[in-house]
């Protein structure tokens, strides 16, 4: 890992601002009568090492709607869980705007 102060922290807002917005829409499907179709998804991830992969399906698991279940470095490539699949276009875009940039700064891919 490359120490880099500004992309931590950088990282580090995008991940409460998903959870905040994340969680408000959880609250919201909870709250509600109705149920979205929840479902499974594969999200290709940009190059990056195995640690920095573990990283991106630490932060969507632990932001709410959202579940990394299998993570495969070689394929690269992440099973997740949603709890709301009809926005899975968005959701998958932003995982990838806001996570994947900054993951791969801090965790180039290794070298064989």
């Amino acid at each position: 890992m490359r120490f880099r102060p500004t992309i931590i922290i950088r990282l580090l807002l995008r991940f409460a601002s998903h959870c905040l917005l994340s969680g408000i829409s959880t609250a919201r499907i909870i709250l509600s009568c109705s149920q979205p179709p929840a479902g499974v998804v594969r999200l290709n991830f940009a190059p990056m090492s195995s640690t920095g992969a573990a990283v991106l399906g630490a932060l969507v698991t632990l932001t709410p709607g959202s579940s990394a279940i299998d993570i495969d470095p070689q394929r690269r490539e992440i099973l997740l869980h949603l709890l709301d699949t009809r926005t899975v276009e968005t959701t998958v875009a932003s995982i990838r705007r806001d996570f994947e940039r900054d993951l791969c700064l801090l965790f180039p891919e290794e070298k064989s």
